[in-house]
């Protein structure tokens, strides 16, 4: 029997914004992983910004080919290391740890890879491990609130929340844009640089001391035995403190019967993960992200968009940071509007209208590439082809991010979504570190040549999405299991505590039990992955 949970009445229903104080108080929860995202963007294209600038150039030896793929990557091999630490935190100790952890090494990081330059020291190595500091902490902070954004968020707005965690991350790469466009572009000497970087330290500590006020989430909660502060977290931040509120008795009692089946089920063992054809299916899905990420061409646009417009005569530094500075812009306006489209459109559509477009944008640069390299100065028709390309590229690209990042967390069951997060973050990290240090050397070898690589890995991506990705729109987050084995969006909670739905005045007693056990056998079957 099917129940439409999007039907049952909240108290969010007929308040007005400002008078649901719980959920207000949940916003700010919510804030403070907004704020990580975006110290993550800001970070994320920093050591880009910086190549444009020669004091940082001095300062860190002018590193170039190996050198410079190795300072962009040796944050991807500290992310690979601390993976497994932070999932057996997460799930044991709670799923604030890693945030906490991300505000140290933000802080510690930016302190080291600001001494780079002084006299005396060598500043490449200094650099670099501030990259592996922080590296410690971008990992956490990822792996962590990817579960906490899909944990807390209230039912009604989980899919737009969790759609524009990453529209933070881009609003961090539009700040760093303007901070390195009047810091490089206008300020001489080691300042130009140091100044962008430490900027970061605020953030870290922000994040710090406002981390110590999130809740933990409630199901981590009720798994560890916690049950009424479970319930009192979906009453006072779900359900602005009424506990006899419907959504929170239908959202309480689908979690309670969830969890309960996957600890029958031993669901949180690598054994039963694997041995289930649904699971397999979720891990494989959050390998596949980071792959659609990765490996689609963005992370040449992304990190060395100084060399691509370098290769096509456009070299002044500030027309260089200008253009990145606008971009960034543009690619924010372009992940909210996937955000409102996400809420008619499927997370699995997004992706299949957005890849085609990357395939011809990686032709074009390729074309315009050639062109330049072989009329050189006579050709500035090709440097205005290859920046309008680079925005058209990030512009689809940038709208089917949000379903990329959200998607591989959303997809696991609560026992399985740290494990499946630690497979998620091993391939985005080796992944990640492949990229920015092979994507400099193959720059620098062949130029505009190898964007030919990466167009039939968007081919072959393109096909994978389309056998293999599962719908999740409208569906609950303890519903989506039920997606997996071909299932209806069939309620895991008991008829008896919607006394608004029409069917539980409808029926008896006999009637809901039978309920509650197809409900449960449901899940229970799908945990264990239809074996």
């Amino acid at each position: 029997m099917s129940t439409d949970w999007q039907s049952i009445p909240n108290a969010s229903d007929h308040l007005k914004w400002y008078e649901n104080k719980g959920k207000l108080k949940l916003n700010f929860f919510l804030s403070i992983v907004a704020v990580g995202m975006l110290l993550n963007g800001y970070d994320g294209s920093l050591i880009s910004g910086l190549q444009a600038s020669d004091a940082w150039q001095a300062d860190v030896g002018y590193p170039d080919g190996v050198k410079l793929g190795l300072l962009n990557a040796c944050g991807s091999f500290s992310g690979i290391v601390v993976g497994p630490i932070i999932t057996y935190i997460d799930e044991h100790f709670g799923r604030r740890w890693g945030i906490r952890f991300y505000g140290v090494t933000i802080l510690l990081g930016s302190i080291i890879g600001c001494i780079a330059g002084v006299s005396g020291a060598n500043g490449y190595a200094l650099f670099c491990v501030g990259r592996v500091i922080i590296g410690f902490g971008l990992t956490s902070f990822l792996m962590t609130s990817l579960i906490v954004v899909q944990e807390i968020s209230h039912p009604r707005s989980r899919s737009t929340v969790a759609h524009s965690w990453n529209s933070w991350y881009i609003l961090g790469l539009f700040i760093e844009g303007w901070v390195i466009f009047g810091c490089v572009g206008y300020m001489q000497g080691s300042w130009s640089w140091r100044i962008p970087y430490i900027i970061q330290v605020g953030f870290a500590v922000y994040i710090l001391i406002a981390v110590q006020f999130v809740p933990e989430t409630p199901r981590w909660l009720y798994a560890h035995g916690r049950q009424d502060e479970a319930f009192q977290f979906m009453v006072t931040y779900h359900g602005n403190g009424d506990p006899q509120d419907p959504l929170v008795l239908f959202e309480f009692e689908e979690m309670k019967n969830a969890i309960n089946q996957e600890q029958e089920a031993k669901a949180e063992k690598w054994s039963t993960i694997f041995s289930g054809r649904s699971n397999r299916h979720r891990l494989g899905l959050a390998t596949l992200m980071p792959f659609l990420f990765n490996l689609s061409g963005a992370s040449i646009l992304y990190l060395y968009y100084t060399i691509v417009f370098d290769q096509v005569g456009i070299t002044d530094a500030t027309t260089q940071t200008g253009i990145a500075a606008g971009l960034n812009g543009f690619t924010w306006i372009c992940q909210i509007a996937a955000v409102y489209a996400g809420k008619f459109i499927g997370r699995r559509q997004i992706v299949l209208y957005t890849w085609p477009w990357l395939l011809l944008c990686l032709i074009g640069l390729c074309v315009s590439g050639a062109v330049y390299s072989n009329t050189g100065e006579v050709s500035k028709s090709a440097g205005i082809a290859t920046v309008s390309l680079v925005w058209i590229y990030q512009g689809f690209f940038n709208f089917a991010c949000p379903v990329i990042y959200s998607y591989a967390s959303e997809v696991q069951t609560y026992s399985m979504r740290s494990k499946g997060l630690l497979v998620w973050n091993t391939v985005y990290q080796l992944q990640g570190a492949y990229v920015a240090w092979v994507d400099a050397i193959a720059l620098n070898a062949i130029g505009y040549k190898y964007y030919i690589v990466y167009m039939p890995l968007v081919v072959i991506e393109f096909v994978l999405v389309y056998f293999f990705m599962v719908e999740t729109k409208g569906y609950t987050l303890e519903e989506i299991a039920l997606a997996f084995d071909g299932g209806s969006k069939i309620s895991l909670a008991n008829a008896d505590v919607l006394p608004s739905v029409e069917h539980s005045r409808r029926n008896g007693d006999s009637t809901e039990d039978a309920t509650r056990g197809d409900g449960e056998g449901d899940h229970k079957n799908a945990i264990e992955g239809g074996r």
